[in-house]
């Protein structure tokens, strides 16, 4: 199943449950606290909505960090020497191509497709600055990848953000609506309850928003250095080893 379906089905079980949890213990105990977290249906409606962009971008978060755990590997392979004054001669390269396209089929790693199209191309020109520009250009290609993948977190904290403020509006529309009834404390309680809940989900909305892009900023950070360290593993140990005559 794709990891991305699994994510969403994980995401709606988990709102749910939430939901329903939130939802029984305030009609048990209505506190303001629960009220807050969305127990008060159906204005609770708002943030579960938030929590189910929150959540499913938190499962994209932790997707990518199992994805650089796993991409990480592949510098523990030693695929390359990274011995003092170790040269690589022209034959080598071929040999190490040939190494990489076998360890391909049951490793999917990052490196060993940098290494594989590195040795490529300076099998078909022997020019070492084009070997190195295929380093710099697949590392970039890699990073434009992994950038593009993560912008739907992105757009889940901004939906988390909205989806707040669609909660405000609807919040300050109903406490107008029912303005004429504030003549009487009923209705004043009416008034105050229904700005409580506009407020309660922007501020929940915003609280998560800041929790999911702290996340996402950190697995970024992690993503990009993966991405430097395979650069600069194959530029040192292999691109700078390369002995051409």
């Amino acid at each position: 199943m794709n990891t991305r379906i699994a994510n969403l089905i994980l995401t709606v079980i988990i709102t749910t449950a939430l939901g329903l949890i939130l939802s029984i213990s305030y009609s048990y105990a209505p506190t303001r606290l629960l009220k807050l977290l969305g127990g008060e249906m159906p204005h609770g409606l708002i943030q579960m909505a938030t929590y189910f962009f929150f959540f499913y971008g938190m499962l994209e978060v932790l997707r990518f960090y199992r994805y650089v755990d796993f991409q990480k590997k592949g510098l523990d392979l030693n695929l390359l020497p990274e011995k003092e004054q170790f040269v690589i001669s022209a034959d080598e390269v071929n040999d190490l191509k040939l190494k990489m396209v076998d360890l391909e089929k049951g490793h999917p790693y990052l490196i060993l497709d940098m290494i594989k199209k590195a040795c490529t191309k300076f099998r078909s020109n022997k020019s070492v600055g084009e070997a190195l520009s295929i380093v710099t250009t697949q590392t970039e290609i890699n990073l434009r990848n992994t950038d593009s993948e993560q912008n739907l977190v992105k757009y889940f904290a901004w939906a988390c953000q909205s989806i707040g403020l669609v909660g405000t509006v609807l919040g300050i529309g109903m406490s107008l609506q029912a303005a004429n009834e504030i003549s009487s404390q009923e209705g004043i309680d009416k008034v105050t309850g229904l700005l409580g809940v506009s407020f309660d989900s922007t501020l929940m909305a915003l609280f998560l928003s800041i929790i999911l892009m702290y996340a996402y900023s950190l697995v970024s950070e992690k993503i990009d250095k993966l991405h430097s360290d395979n650069e600069n593993y194959v530029i040192e140990n292999l691109i700078n080893r390369i002995y051409s005559k």
